[in-house]
Formats: C-alpha cells, sequence, structure tokens
C-alpha cells in the first residue's frame, strides 16, 4: 500500500474533506510551495527522529520554522537526533525518497506536533509523494492529530541571530548553554577573518605547484620532478587518467605517461594544484558540512565540470584543467569557517542538519553574519590563486553574476543545481533555467548526459572523496 493510500484510508474514517493538488515533481517543500505559488507558511513538514536509546519519534511542525531540540529533550526526556536518510527509508518504505508524511499513527510512529499548525486555515503537506500535495483544515489537521503529543517546540528562523543561551536546532545530543554563550559576537568573527594575514598557509606543495603555473618556461618535465615527490599525489593522477572519462585505451603506468598521454600539461597542473590545496584543513568529518560530505560533493563537482567543458561552443569553453579546480574549490569557504571557527561550525553543522529545506547562506547568515563564499573568497586571493578560482569561489551562488569570468562561474552553477537534484551539496535550486543555460551554449540534455557518464564512475569519485577526507 502506497503512502498516500494510507491516508487517505485514515480521512475517510475519520470523515476529513481534503483538497489534492498535483504539481510537477520537486525536491523540497519549498519547491512545492513555489510550484503552486503558495507560502511556506501553509506548509506541514514532518522529521523523523530517532533517540540515543534508540526510539523514534515523528516530530511535525510549520515548514518555515526551525526545530527547538532542547525543549523536546526536556520535555520528551530523550536526547533526539535527526534520522539519517537510510533510516527514514526503511520507517517509510512505502513514500518516495525525502517525502514524510506529518501523521505517524498509520506507521506506529509516536508523534509530536506544534499546535501552531493548528492555527492555520488551511494546512498543506505532501502525502508521501513529490508530486502533489494534499490540503486540510487547521481545524481536521487538528482532529487527526488529536493522540498526539502537543508541544511548543518550533521556532521561527530569526531565533538564531540571538546565538546565546537557547539550544534551537542541534539534532544529536544537548550542547551545553555555557558553550553557545561562548560563541564570539558576529562582529568579532567579522573581524577576525578581515586579518587576512593570519589565515592559514598554503600547503608547501600547493605553493611549488602555484609556482609552477605561472612559469611560462615550465614544462612536464618540471611537473613530474615537483608531483613525484608526493606518491599519494601522483598516484590520484594515475587513476584519473586511467579512468573512463577520458576513454584512453593504451596503458598508463607512470606519472609522465598519464601527463603526456592522457591529461596534458595544463590539465594536470590544474588539478594536481587543487589536490594540493585540499589537504589543508581536517575539520569533522561527520554531518552535511562534514569533510565526507564535502568531499564527495567537491569530488563529483570537480568532474562533471571538467566533463561539460567537453560540451560548451569552443568559444566560451574554459580551460578543462581549470574546471576542475573550480569544482574541486569552490566551496573551500566552509573548510575555513570550521578551521577558524570551530564552536560556530558545530552549531551551523547541526543548524544545516535539522533544516535541509533552508538555503545555507541564509543560515550561515544567522549563524555567522557572513557566508562560505566570502571567507572563501578572502583565502582564494591571500594564497594568490587564479582570479578565475577566486571569483568562482566568491560568486557561485550570484545567479546575476556578470563578471570577468562569468562562464566558468555560471558552469560551477549548473554543476551544482545538478547535484543538488541528486541530493548532494548546497545549491538552492536544482532546476537548469534556459537564462542560465543559454549564455554557455548548454541544453539541459546534454547536462544529463554528462551526468549518467559519472554517475557511472560513482566507485571512482567516491575512492576520490575518501583519500580527501581522510
Amino acid at each position: 500500500m502506497r503512502a498516500d493510500e494510507r491516508l487517505l484510508r485514515l480521512f475517510q474514517e475519520r470523515r476529513i474533506t481534503f483538497e489534492q493538488r498535483r504539481h510537477a515533481p520537486t525536491r523540497s517543500l519549498q519547491d512545492a510551495a513555489r510550484e503552486l505559488d503558495m507560502s511556506p507558511r501553509q506548509f506541514a513538514r514532518a522529521v523523523l527522529l530517532v533517540a540515543s536509546d534508540g526510539t523514534r519519534c515523528l516530530a511535525v511542525l510549520p515548514a518555515d520554522a526551525l526545530i527547538d531540540f532542547g525543549t523536546l529533550q526536556a520535555r520528551l526526556h530523550a536526547d533526539f537526533r535527526p534520522a539519517t536518510p537510510e533510516e527514514v527509508a526503511a520507517a517509510f518504505p512505502d513514500a518516495q525518497p525525502g517525502c514524510v508524511p506529518p501523521f505517524g499513527a498509520p506507521w506506529s510512529l509516536p508523534t509530536v506536533v506544534d499546535p501552531a499548525l493548528f492555527e492555520q486555515p488551511q494546512v498543506c503537506f505532501e502525502p508521501g509523494s513529490h508530486e502533489e500535495i494534499l490540503c486540510l483544515s487547521g481545524s481536521d489537521f487538528a482532529r487527526l492529530h488529536e493522540d498526539s503529543r502537543q508541544l511548543d517546540f518550533a521556532r521561527p528562523l530569526s531565533v538564531l541571530a540571538t546565538r546565546a543561551d537557547e539550544d534551537f536546532s542541534l539534532p544529536g545530543r544537548r550542547v551545553d548553554p555555557h558553550l553557545l554563550s561562548q560563541l564570539r559576537p558576529v562582529e568579532d568573527i567579522r573581524e577576525t577573518v578581515r586579518r587576512i594575514d593570519r589565515l592559514p598557509a598554503m600547503p608547501e606543495m600547493a605553493r611549488r605547484l602555484l609556482r609552477l603555473r605561472n612559469d611560462p618556461d615550465a614544462d612536464v618535465r618540471d611537473f613530474v620532478a615537483v608531483v613525484e615527490c608526493d606518491p599519494s599525489l601522483t598516484a590520484q593522477l594515475i587513476r584519473q587518467a586511467r579512468s573512463a572519462f577520458y576513454a584512453y585505451g593504451g596503458r598508463v603506468d607512470t606519472l609522465e605517461q598519464a601527463v603526456t598521454r592522457v591529461l596534458g600539461f595544463g590539465n594536470a597542473l590544474d588539478m594536481a594544484l587543487g589536490l594540493a590545496v585540499s589537504r589543508t584543513f581536517r575539520n569533522p568529518a561527520d554531518g552535511p558540512l562534514g569533510l565526507q560530505a564535502f568531499w564527495k560533493h567537491a569530488a563529483a563537482s570537480a568532474s562533471l565540470a571538467q566533463l561539460l567543458t567537453r560540451r560548451l561552443p569552443k568559444a566560451l569553453a574554459p580551460d578543462p584543467g581549470v574546471a576542475y579546480l573550480a569544482g574541486l574549490l569552490h566551496n573551500f569557504g566552509f573548510l575555513l569557517v570550521g578551521h577558524l571557527f570551530r564552536a560556530e561550525f558545530f552549531l551551523l553543522n547541526r543548524v544545516v542538519a535539522a533544516n535541509p529545506h533552508l538555503p545555507v547562506p541564509e543560515l550561515e547568515q544567522h549563524v555567522l553574519g557572513f557566508t562560505h563564499t566570502e571567507a572563501g573568497g578572502w583565502l582564494m586571493e591571500d594564497w594568490d590563486m587564479p582570479p578565475a578560482i577566486v571569483d568562482v569561489v566568491r560568486h557561485h551562488h550570484e545567479s546575476d553574476y556578470a563578471g570577468a569570468h562569468a562562464t566558468l562561474v555560471r558552469l560551477v552553477q549548473v554543476v551544482d543545481r545538478r547535484l543538488r537534484a541528486a541530493g548532494l551539496g548546497d545549491a538552492e535550486e536544482r532546476d537548469l533555467p534556459e537564462a542560465l543555460l543559454a549564455p554557455l551554449g548548454l541544453e539541459a540534455a546534454q547536462v544529463e548526459a554528462a551526468w549518467e557518464t559519472l554517475a557511472d564512475q560513482h566507485e571512482l569519485l567516491d575512492a576520490l572523496a575518501r583519500q580527501l577526507a581522510a
């Protein structure tokens, strides 16, 4: 039985009337609201929570609100975290991935609901499908939750601006209020990041490669001499050259062969530079902004950006190595934030985990007072990275960017949107509008074809991501 069929049976038993609205497939309630020209405030969202002892609970709240985990812990006497995608799929096997209906009873799940939803004239929700919503009156929604626990645990996004004393949207465990009270004011954080001279130094290997990149007389022999000092970096480049991305039929046993026969000097140099730079920080591994998720997205972004350069008109196409470098490093600001501001990054990581429906830059502004694009831009500039890379890192969330490197910025935006549609990354949108594709001379079908090629190489990408996160 499908999830929506379970709900319809429940509505029939309770004599509940409802309105059904179908729409094009979306990835979130916010997308559905935009598709139907409705306010997210009218929607209910459900979050499956798991306590430290394995107890499960379904939390139902307005779609534009945050979960106050401190209140849930105090009132329910359990230490909750958001369920993993695998745990959600196991609890709702009859619903589409990421689509959790706001009623726990049909799945034998205890439910806690914020009564603010009952005050709405109309409450809408996904019944287990990303292609339709059902709408009920607020009073009927309340009737269906007669057996649910009612708690005031939803908070507006604005509470993050206080950044003190309250434990809002911190899944997994109660964070000591003393820790939150020690978070630096936003003004102090901004002042710290302005001190460019105190930013972390670029790794020595990356410096050597950057000097090589800026030397017009450098050649393959110089490159091999530098990179062969690092066995790990050498192995990564040889593995890349052997991959199906390049479809080279001959043998590749040495770094020189990888460069001369497959990658090309400039391409290999940019790829090596990106991989060397990537070793700078060792942030927490877990969470949506942790190293594992970060490098999985970065590895896929780099490869997809490089693949798409082959489909761009020659007059527009950036160098494949520069595209790879841009894809790999464009979110590097996340790593800098985690390195400089451990406590704040701890908070941000958990806020993002509990609220995947909200744009990450918006959450960053509340928690930090700046975004990873600003921080990353400062770092890339301080390291004298190529201007094109600085611009991509700084502007890849700006849909109206029209600067000197607009083609590369738009290419990364296309990559981010396609990966977001696959559940990776922090892009705010998942669609590929003509306004974004046309200036690149790209069509949506070409992007999809490149993605399918990339999807066939998931083992290689996973291996690269694991190596970078190690």
